[in-house]
């Protein structure tokens, strides 16, 4: 599967259909062409950008998410096709019919993971780490919001007490939404492609939001960025605007590879099963998610 995302961060451009290619033009002049297969997402960080019908046709065909990004590279909406396999309907119903007390439990289950992927993080920055004594108190559908808890301890633990998590704020916010935009692509493309319904989602309810279950699945992943961002800011502290070469950086993590317990397996890949784990939860009532525990051991990094 193509994991090559596309950014178009300068302005004035043009976005068409050329055969098997997307064609980038700018005042008439033709800048390239990239085959569409070998596009995971397409990222739009600029101004002044247009798109004819027949590539924003092309895009839903070959479930290439299009994600345009705001200030400080917050997610302002995202197009993604509801061409999913074969048997969509079927797994839709699955998907609505569920009971609260099942969605409620896997919430309880994400939420967990994340707050422990959280503390991994700061196990491997040997950072004081109180996070550690929140995930075993997290209740079913997290009533007691511990993943808010958690994350306010878990940010001033990462990168101090002066920061503070904001999606408008520049500098280390501004890396973090890159990132987190990343995964939320390859999350968007692969849940569509399980024939889920994104915008029904389990923790995430938001009328506005058509992501909801997108937003669901990618919380036990968000602290792979966050590691990421740290090691770059604790290698470069002064750092203020998000280069093209952080960009590239924050847009490998998909192909990076992890130790699983056996093997290695880049994270697209643990994206994918967390989306799988999900259909088969719907089928068969029965919670079981492959998440990875290696994530954060430092010898396998």
């Amino acid at each position: 599967m193509p994991n090559n995302i596309i950014e178009i961060a300068t302005n004035n451009k043009k976005l068409s259909v050329y055969r098997g290619f997307l064609r980038m033009e700018e005042e008439g002049n033709i800048l390239k062409d990239i085959p569409f297969n070998s596009i995971s997402a397409l990222m739009v960080t600029a101004y002044n950008i247009v798109y004819t019908n027949n590539l924003l046709q092309r895009l839903c065909e070959e479930n290439i998410p299009l994600i345009i990004l705001g200030k400080n590279y917050a997610p302002s909406g995202m197009l993604v096709s509801y061409i999913g396999q074969c048997r969509q309907t079927e797994i839709q119903y699955l998907q609505i019919e569920n009971k609260k007390p099942l969605e409620k439990k896997i919430w309880q289950i994400i939420i967990k993971e994340k707050i422990k992927n959280q503390s991994r993080v700061l196990d491997l920055y040997h950072k004081e780490n109180t996070v550690k004594d929140i995930y075993p108190t997290v209740l079913s559908g997290d009533t007691s919001n511990r993943e808010a808890y958690a994350a306010r301890v878990y940010f001033t633990a990462l990168f101090g007490t002066d920061f503070t998590r904001n999606k408008d704020i520049a500098g280390i916010n501004s890396f973090l939404n890159y990132g987190y935009a990343v995964l939320r692509s390859a999350l968007a493309r692969y849940t569509v492609a399980a024939g889920l319904n994104p915008s029904y989602g389990v923790g995430h309810i938001n009328k506005l939001n058509p992501f909801c279950l997108v937003d669901d699945l990618i919380e036990p992943f968000r602290p792979v960025v966050d590691a990421l961002v740290y090691k770059i800011f604790e290698q470069q502290p002064d750092i203020i605007d998000l280069t093209t070469e952080h960009k590239a950086q924050l847009s490998a993590l998909l192909v990076k590879e992890y130790y699983n317990g056996e093997g290695y397996s880049p994270l697209y890949m643990l994206l994918q099963q967390i989306v799988w784990d999900l259909v088969n939860i719907y089928k068969t009532k029965k919670i079981e998610f492959n998440f990875n525990s290696y994530l954060f051991e430092d010898r396998f990094l």
